[in-house]
């Protein structure tokens, strides 16, 4: 018995507060989508991400904020970093009960071009680069950790039917995500306040050099093989949650 589950985080915004009255950044979270039962389509593709505005990490430049005279007013500028894991699911009967197992897993990361912008009166944009970069390689410092895990380690669903397991799945994944999540929040406001919002621009670059070089340190996803071959039986290393127990061997 197969399912299939492409998640997707979507848009909840946590906003900072703008750096020399001219930048905010932003922090993409929210609940995960419902689980579709019809059939398995295509996992996500990059062309995909991009053809919606989101396009891969990359070093910034002024071009990368479109100008944009009605979005956040408060703000010279406007930074979205965004992190978009994927995935699907296999439902394994065993005994009573059912098991989901994540099967393939994938996470995009990048920039949101969408809502990343400036106003035409911002003067400073090229002089903001090395706080937004540093900004952005925290994000893909965690995007490439969470994108590096083997599907073993992700949470699992049980259930007394294919529906329930498929919700526990979700719902534990939900769990996972948000907890992966903090430590991006927790070193971006670290970030933000150790340079005074980006007024001390000596402390910045020291920072992003140590940014940069944690960063280079992790393989980008798509330099690693995926681990996208389900398990011969509905046991796991991981159970993160007790409703995730492997059932015996």
């Amino acid at each position: 018995m197969q399912a299939c589950l492409a998640g997707k985080l979507g848009e909840m915004l946590r906003a900072m507060r703008p750096v020399l009255g001219a930048v905010v950044l932003t922090f993409a979270l929210a609940p995960l989508p419902s689980a579709q039962d019809q059939g398995a389509p295509p996992m996500q593709t990059w062309e995909d991400e991009i053809a919606k505005g989101f396009v891969p990490y990359r070093q910034l430049t002024v071009e990368d904020f479109q100008i944009d005279d009605q979005a956040h007013l408060e703000s010279g500028y406007w930074l979205k970093a965004f992190m978009h894991p994927h995935w699907r699911y296999v439902l394994k009967p065993y005994g009573y009960w059912v098991y989901a197992y994540v099967d393939q897993w994938m996470v995009f990361s990048g920039l949101d071009k969408n809502e990343s912008s400036r106003k035409s009166k911002f003067r400073e944009m090229k002089r903001s680069l090395p706080f937004a970069q540093a900004y952005l390689d925290i994000y893909e410092i965690h995007a490439r950790q969470l994108a590096a895990l083997k599907t073993g380690e992700l949470p699992q669903g049980r259930g007394a039917t294919p529906e329930e397991a498929k919700a526990v799945l979700q719902q534990n994944l939900d769990a996972f995500l948000k907890e992966k999540y903090q430590p991006v929040l927790t070193e971006t406001e670290a970030f933000v306040k150790a340079t005074n919002h980006g007024a001390n621009q000596k402390k910045v670059l020291e920072l992003a050099k140590e940014i940069k070089k944690r960063l280079d340190a992790i393989p980008s996803p798509a330099q690693r093989p995926n681990d996208s071959t389900p398990s011969a039986s509905p046991a796991s290393s991981a159970s993160p949650n007790p409703s995730a127990t492997p059932p015996p061997t």
